[in-house]
């Protein structure tokens, strides 16, 4: 019997490895909502050093505050975003402020820009013209998510586009605004920020306040 075991378990093996699939939109999602729970309530280091310092500084979705967000100076205050990290860091004053994760452009085409820009519009709420999803007529149903207006809609759908709360234009239709933020690039071009971060930076910040890319 103890024979016949290696020839009982491969075939149960093969089968395992055949129903592992590549991870989905959904998936991304889920672990976007996972990392943004163990977030919360989460004790950080003291220093903006020992914060940026620490082995997971890369993959965190935490988010440092400084006292510099006590000050409000929109017009010596400006944000940078490091691609490679995938995070931002908000200067007031020449002090740094805060440092966020954030979500940028797919490489393959869809890379958020990199260069020194300025804010050109705000809007507290705002729906993308773009990206979104097809809805039911009524619209109570999402028929299909993550389409572009170009798209073909199913018969009786109209097109919605995505929600993007405070929403700050920088360079074209490329801007920073509130979306799920993996750890990986994923977005049509703009920047996704937290909630608790973004909405910072649109108190903080106005039009004509400088944005790097790098």
């Amino acid at each position: 019997m103890m024979k016949l075991l290696p020839f009982i378990l491969l075939p149960c093996l093969v089968f395992s490895c055949r129903q592992q699939s590549a991870p989905t939109a959904a998936d991304f999602y889920a672990m976007g909502d996972k990392m943004e729970e163990e977030a919360r309530g989460k004790k950080l280091p003291s220093t903006f050093e020992e914060f940026i310092a620490h082995p997971e500084y890369r993959n965190t979705r935490d988010v440092w505050y400084g006292s510099a967000l006590a000050d409000y100076a929109p017009a010596q205050s400006h944000v940078e975003v490091l691609l490679e990290e995938q995070r931002g860091r908000l200067y007031i004053g020449g002090r740094i402020a805060m440092d966020f994760p954030v979500c940028s452009g797919r490489i393959g085409g869809q890379e958020t820009p990199v260069g020194s820009f300025r804010i050109s519009q705000k809007v507290r709420e705002y729906r993308s013209n773009r990206y979104g999803s097809f809805m039911s007529a009524d619209g109570k149903r999402v028929v299909e998510r993550n389409i572009s207006a170009d798209d073909t809609p199913p018969p009786g759908a109209v097109f919605e586009g995505a929600d993007m709360p405070y929403w700050m234009r920088f360079n074209g239709p490329i801007g920073m605004h509130v979306g799920k933020v993996q750890r990986e690039t994923d977005s049509h071009g703009c920047v996704r920020i937290p909630e608790e971060a973004c909405s910072i930076l649109f108190d903080k910040l106005a039009v004509g306040s400088r944005v790097i890319v790098r």
